[in-house]
């Protein structure tokens, strides 16, 4: 079971509208993940985070609360700490109050937000009891405002946000409950509040301050250094400054390995590309395969090295872009729940005449639905530019559906296609 369980992959994912969701999760700039789950999932979408596995390994450790996963279940990589049978749940619950003694600062600190669970769950309810029972009336109220239950509803169903009591025993807590059949509009408005510092990074600088302090050895090391160098200085022990260096005239091959998914959509709807082609394939792109981002543009960069077709792709240096510009096919551009309403509304339109008729957010849902022939893209790109801002994560909770569009026209304009696997 533990073999089967750590094989399961987000990758394989193909439902409609889960692979954007899972997409835009993963982009999530959270402090801190708690599952009961077993699977790797988590890890595949957050591979910077700090695992911890087990009651066990939580209990003894310094977690420091910053990009970190508590599989307080176990997980099937360490078959031994699975909570499986039920003498584990028993010797999981007698440690419930240890348990809730670390978490009661994460709790207290931060909204939680419980996904795929109910409010009546027996083992959710087990840990908030412990933590209720270490609170005082006072801080019962705050407790209740940082729980938020997200639930999965039909797809005809409207989405709704209220306000819900919670039983632990005597107690009630006015906790919050999201309801909605997509998960993609709650994660974009999380993302939409994220820090400007990736929380790996934080954890890193919050972990080494505390060796330091704890360290009693005269010998240790301080170091300044260019935060690209952090993941690789295993000697560093504590992080002297952050930054944001000044930008310079042109990119060096080393500035390269800084740009970022934003700063490739910015540059893939200007109408000349500040970028080395060869340079940003080479060094941008092959980390961009281990990243769950379906929606990557990238064939404006193919096509300025004369790459037009799939075989001279295969054939160049740049093969390993092809698991990258693929992830999407057509339909994936399309938002099924849209179809009735451009087949009703704008079916007999022009590209420029849906931009008019309606809102630039809704247009971004609405032309991928026209064929590929009669997409205006010059009329896209106008769209694109003038809402720029809503290609970043952190400016729009449409940025999904902008970068999308941007991957569309980058797929029309330069684009080639795949020969299909008999």
């Amino acid at each position: 079971m533990a073999s089967y369980l750590a094989n399961i992959s987000h990758n394989k994912i193909s439902a409609d509208g889960l692979s954007d969701e899972l997409e835009a999760l993963s982009r999530l700039n959270v402090d801190g993940i708690i599952t009961t789950n077993w699977d790797l999932f988590i890890e595949e979408l957050f591979p910077d985070y700090k695992v911890f596995i087990g009651q066990e390994e939580l209990l003894f450790s310094n977690p420091q609360s910053i990009g970190e996963v508590y599989k307080i279940h176990g997980c099937a990589s360490q078959p031994n700490s699975l909570v499986l049978t039920n003498e584990d749940y028993e010797i999981f619950e007698e440690k419930n109050p240890y348990l809730a003694a670390k978490l009661i600062t994460i709790f207290i600190e931060h909204p939680v937000i419980f996904i795929g669970y109910s409010i009546s769950d027996r083992n959710i309810q087990k840990i908030i009891e412990s933590i209720v029972n270490c609170l005082g009336q006072d801080k019962l109220d705050l407790f209740g405002r940082n729980l938020i239950f997200l639930q999965r509803t039909k797809q005809d169903e409207e989405p709704s946000f209220q306000s819900a009591l919670m039983s632990i025993g005597e107690t009630r807590l006015n906790i919050t409950v999201i309801r909605t059949s997509n998960y993609l509009d709650v994660y974009e408005a999380i993302e939409s509040t994220k820090r400007k510092i990736p929380a790996r990074i934080l954890r890193y600088c919050k972990e080494q301050m505390y060796d330091l302090v704890k360290s009693n050895d005269p010998e240790t090391k301080l170091a300044v250094l260019d935060i690209d160098q952090i993941d690789n200085k295993d000697d560093v022990e504590f992080v002297v400054g952050v930054g944001v260096a000044k930008s310079h005239e042109g990119i060096s091959k080393q500035g390269y390995k800084g740009i970022t998914i934003d700063d490739i959509f910015s540059d893939i709807i200007s109408v000349k590309s500040q970028y080395d082609p060869a340079e940003l394939l080479r060094e941008v792109y092959p980390p961009l395969l281990k990243r769950p981002n379906k929606y990557i543009p990238g064939f404006r960069y193919l096509h300025a090295l004369g790459i037009t077709s799939h075989d001279e792709l295969m054939k160049s240096e740049f093969s390993e872009v092809e698991g990258i510009i693929f992830k999407a096919n057509r339909k994936d551009y399309r938002i099924n729940q849209y179809g009735k309403h451009y087949e009703s509304n704008y079916k007999n339109l022009s590209t420029r005449e849906i931009i008019a008729e309606t809102t630039a957010e809704k247009a971004t849902l609405i032309i991928p639905f026209q064929d590929d022939g009669d997409i205006d893209i010059a009329a896209v790109k106008e769209l694109l530019e003038n809402n720029k801002n809503n290609l970043k994560t952190e400016h729009s909770s449409y940025s999904t559906y902008f970068r999308k569009l941007a991957c569309l026209v980058d797929r029309l304009e330069f684009g080639f296609s795949k020969p299909t696997q008999s």
